[in-house]
């Protein structure tokens, strides 16, 4: 099977690799919720920090704010994001997912470099900085039906605590969980 590997799970939480098919077909235009996951480059925890997942959720609000997008749910992994988006007007999904990943490598990126300057330290080839922030694709699956959006708000939720993370879903503040049980949260969703 052809195509780039991309990180995924297995019914009973079992880690897999899966291939994303190279002619990967995206629908957009038909007012249609997405369902978008994204990881890390080579899956590694680069949103591992509070600091970083914190950035990572001021940059999702921004990205909102400027597109126009509804944002009905999302989850900030160590190393990987899922987002449950509305399409918007102005641009496509692709669009909110490339704006998004380019800032929030850029600002990532910048801290580390200033960060090594003023160590002035040599690392070992393993620690030097990763040629990319992000895998290149993303996962992207329309949402139509009631059941499907509890479906994946669901599964996001869970997704902390499924990694052992957390225990409960409302100690892990990077995702929709707070909004939805408690109507505050680090982000405002909308409902749909």
């Amino acid at each position: 099977m052809g195509g780039l590997p991309f990180a995924g799970y297995a019914k009973g939480g079992l880690f897999r690799f899966a291939f994303m098919p190279k002619n990967l077909r995206r629908v957009t235009g038909r007012g249609d919720l997405h369902f978008i996951t994204f990881c890390c480059y080579q899956r590694r925890a680069l949103l591992g920090t509070v600091r970083a997942r914190n950035l990572a959720v001021q940059i999702l609000g921004q990205v909102r704010a400027r597109y126009g997008f509804a944002l009905v749910g999302y989850v900030i992994m160590p190393e990987h994001v899922h987002l449950l988006i509305g399409e918007s007007e102005t641009v496509s999904p692709a669009k909110v997912v490339q704006v998004f990943k380019q800032r929030l490598s850029r600002r990532m990126r910048a801290r580390k470099r200033a960060e090594a300057k003023q160590l002035r330290l040599r690392f070992s080839e393993g620690e030097a900085e990763l040629r990319r922030f992000w895998q290149r694709r993303y996962y992207d699956f329309n949402v139509y039906t009631r059941a499907k959006l509890r479906e994946k708000l669901d599964y996001m939720h869970a997704n902390p605590v499924k990694e052992k993370l957390v225990a409960h879903p409302r100690e892990w503040p990077w995702s929709s969980w707070s909004y939805y049980a408690t109507g505050e949260g680090l982000l405002k969703m909308e409902a749909v």
